[in-house]
């Protein structure tokens, strides 16, 4: 059916400039309030994730001066990709996606050449089958740390009140499939499995207690953080 409807859109600069540029959306996740940024930036395209990185922090506050930041993006609420200050932005981002930031903690910088750098997910079962939900992170795992040493710091991360904490089970997840963690376990002894096709095919999986019992919540847990919009 033919509409003689025309649409159109008010630019805020001009067509030629724009057409040179590229827009993204950036998530950047401050390291104190706990809290998400939403951020529009446009670039000269064939800018590098470095020229990102000196336009964002002139946008936003970080905890100190000298601040190091990491670019990844997120797919099916998993960790899928981490991207290189030198690699450029329109070559390997699709700008559909957005692209998460944040701060590389000073505890990773002190990280013994044993210790790992893992990928958290939060997920809970629906008819067995794992889905994931909420926003996924990175945590230093020390070489011969036990769970409960990582849970303590877990539950610091997230403030959740003891009661509650308690119903949270944590898992090794490779290919979708947890493997359930004892107190005593070493954890990084499970990430020494070999035949893995990429880090986001294992990671450390939260169970929550309080999670969601729908799937069309499956974004959303008590422990998100909140959310601000800038252009």
């Amino acid at each position: 059916q033919m509409s003689d409807i025309l649409y159109y859109e008010i630019l805020d600069i001009p067509l030629p400039e724009l057409q040179g540029l590229i827009t993204l959306r950036v998530a950047f996740h401050q390291a104190t309030p706990n809290e998400v940024l939403f951020h529009i930036i446009r670039l000269p395209k064939g800018s590098t994730y470095s020229d990102l990185i000196d336009d964002l922090k002139s946008k936003v506050q970080l905890s100190r001066s000298d601040a190091e930041l990491r670019l990844f993006q997120v797919n099916n609420n998993k960790i899928w990709k981490v991207y290189l200050p030198t690699e450029k932005i329109d070559a390997v981002h699709d700008p559909n996606v957005p692209l998460h930031v944040e701060e590389i903690p000073e505890v990773e910088k002190s990280a013994g050449p044993r210790d790992r750098l893992v990928h958290v997910v939060h997920f809970f079962k629906d008819n067995q089958h794992i889905q994931y939900y909420g926003v996924p992170f990175f945590f230093l795992i020390r070489e011969g740390e036990a769970l409960s040493d990582i849970k303590v710091r877990i539950q610091k991360k997230f403030e959740v009140p003891d009661e509650q904490f308690l119903k949270w089970k944590f898992a090794y997840v490779a290919y979708n499939r947890p493997d359930y963690l004892q107190d005593s376990d070493i954890v990084l002894s499970r990430f020494q499995q070999k035949n893995i096709y990429g880090p986001w095919e294992q990671s450390l999986g939260l169970e929550h207690s309080d999670m969601p019992t729908k799937r069309a919540n499956q974004n959303r847990h008590s422990f998100e953080k909140p959310v601000k919009i800038y252009n």
